[in-house]
């Protein structure tokens, strides 16, 4: 049977190959050791469809600024501390605020290749159809803002709902309004982001923009042009899957947390410096890896097959 609730969600790790190995040492190797791996997430889950949206309250703890730059990894490159941000005034939720429910997982598969995108879109969806996901009754396809995300998205998975992940959005805000005034316009961005008011955001990035004027092309990651700039363009390029209220509404997810924490899974096995790669090899650990993290055991499957096709007798080649 087909889940209540489909998610797809997508992104990339890295390790390091080196396809050279064995090959001849005075030919020129090009490209660099650290490649990046595609993983999917095809997660089975169940939620509730809401008449309207059941966490309409902007929750206190992302009003802390520090949280949301732990989470969005972006905090290494910031010039100001989120320890000063006088967005960061609660962490803990009020008497009357009403807890965002994200939808219950009930199986996880996942699908891992260093495949180029558009292999990689097929065998992602593959998999999907294996499972019954094109004849689940909600679909929703869950990713960060790369573009080559919405790309699979609108061609394998075209009935599925897209949604960019809440805290790349909400990092993004924060990194600009740390930037622009040490973070005092954070909450109030954030705010607008939750509530799906996501043209008011674009506004007042617009306005910072026009007052500081554009980012030259040599700026630094600190110049607050930059950091205005960038948030503006992944806010506009990005609008049409942030209407977050919506989302709750029908109970869909709107974090890409389950394929987050499976990248780490999959980068535990297959990246450190210490790991090099051959292509063929390097594809074959990361399916393993992959098969290992899904709940339907296909490890455990094949291991009973083989077993079975066992005769007990060994077969060599006749001498010459």
């Amino acid at each position: 049977d087909p889940p209540a609730l489909a998610v797809i969600s997508m992104d990339g790790g890295r390790y390091q190959r080196r396809d050279h190995f064995r090959s001849d040492p005075t030919q020129e190797v090009e490209g660099k050791h650290w490649r990046e791996t595609k993983v999917g997430c095809l997660l089975s889950m169940q939620s509730e469809v809401h008449a309207s949206d059941p966490s309409p309250q902007f929750p206190t703890w992302l009003a802390t600024a520090a949280v949301v730059a732990e989470l969005a990894k972006i905090a290494e490159k910031t010039t100001v501390s989120a320890s000063r941000s006088p967005a960061q005034e609660a962490i803990s939720p009020r008497g009357d605020e009403r807890l965002y429910e994200p939808p219950k997982l009930v199986s996880r598969e996942v699908v891992a290749s260093s495949h180029e995108a558009e292999r990689f879109g097929w065998e992602l969806e593959a998999r999907a159809w294996q499972l019954g996901f094109p004849a689940a009754p909600r679909q929703a396809f869950v990713a960060d803002g790369l573009p080559v995300n919405w790309s699979i998205a609108a061609r394998h998975f075209p009935r599925a709902t897209p949604i960019l992940d809440l805290m790349h959005g909400l990092s993004y805000a924060w990194s600009a309004a740390a930037a622009v005034d040490g973070g005092g316009s954070y909450r109030q961005w954030a705010e607008w982001i939750w509530n799906g008011e996501v043209t008011r955001a674009i506004a007042a990035l617009e306005a910072h923009q026009q007052r500081l004027g554009m980012p030259p092309e040599d700026a630094q990651t600190s110049d607050p042009r930059w950091r205005i700039d960038r948030a503006l363009t992944y806010c506009r390029n990005n609008q049409s899957r942030m209407n977050y209220p919506e989302y709750r509404r029908q109970g869909l997810p709107i974090t890409s947390s389950h394929i987050e924490s499976t990248i780490k899974q999959i980068n535990r096995r297959v990246k450190g410096s210490e790991k090099f790669w051959c292509r063929e090899p390097g594809d074959a650990v990361l399916q393993l890896r992959a098969d290992s993290l899904s709940d339907s055991g296909p490890l455990d499957s094949f291991w009973r097959r083989w077993q079975a096709q066992q005769t007990g007798v060994n077969c060599y080649h006749a001498a010459a």
